[in-house]
Parts: C-alpha cells; sequence; structure tokens
C-alpha cells in the first residue's frame, strides 16, 4: 500500500549560487559526507548536488515531516552503480513510525533543473 509520494524539481543555477555563497558550509548542512564525494568526484558537480536536494525534499514531502536536521538523515550513497537511500535518526523515527517498508525513488538532473521522485509503501 502507497502510503507517501513526493516529488521536487531543483533549479541548478540556485544550488550553485548558494554553494558559491557558502561553500562548505552549505555542504556541511545539507549533505552526508558520502554524498559530497560523489558529487566532487564529476567534472560538474552541481547537478549532482542539486538532483540530492530534490530528492531530500521529495522525501520530506512523502513523509510530510522535516527539520533542517532532515536534510543531513537523508542520503543517497553509492559511488557507482545502483544507489540506496540512506535514512537516520529522527527522520527515520518518522519513516518507522509511518511503517515505511519500501522506498522507491528516481532522480535525473539536465543542463538546468535536477528532479527527484519518492514513493514510499507500508
Amino acid at each position: 500500500m502507497i502510503i507517501g509520494i513526493g516529488n521536487d524539481i531543483c533549479e541548478n543555477e540556485r544550488i550553485r549560487q548558494v554553494h558559491t555563497k557558502f561553500s562548505t558550509k552549505f555542504l556541511e548542512r545539507i549533505y552526508m559526507p558520502e554524498e559530497v564525494e560523489y558529487c566532487y568526484s564529476k567534472k560538474d558537480p552541481i547537478p549532482h548536488l542539486a538532483a540530492r536536494f530534490a530528492l531530500k525534499e521529495a522525501f520530506i514531502k512523502a513523509v510530510s515531516y522535516g527539520t533542517l536536521q532532515s536534510y543531513r538523515e537523508i542520503g543517497l550513497i553509492g559511488l557507482s552503480g545502483k544507489k540506496e537511500p540512506l535514512i537516520l535518526g529522527e527522520f527515520k523515527k518518522q519513516c518507522d513510525a509511518k511503517l515505511v517498508k519500501n522506498i522507491f525513488f528516481s532522480i535525473s538532473h539536465a543542463d538546468n533543473y535536477s528532479t527527484a521522485i519518492v514513493v514510499l509503501e507500508k
């Protein structure tokens, strides 16, 4: 049974501007270290950072819960091949309280936009 759906689209330029302005502070506040490592292994990390930001937003919408800390509690890990979501802390407690058993997601990015969708199943 589907218990949550979240969708988000992010302008890559917005992430580029925030990253330029706040640099390390932005990365540490929003992303897990594994995500930063993966994104920075790419020629242009911005679309990859934007796609992960969209994924975090989509998760927050699907669960109907989120705080500033939630961004660091939701991650997409894996350096090659299939990526897996990693949910930690209070956000994981919220998922457990909603009896989330399966998480389906998709991310995509192009020159100007990145997008993500999350479907939660009980």
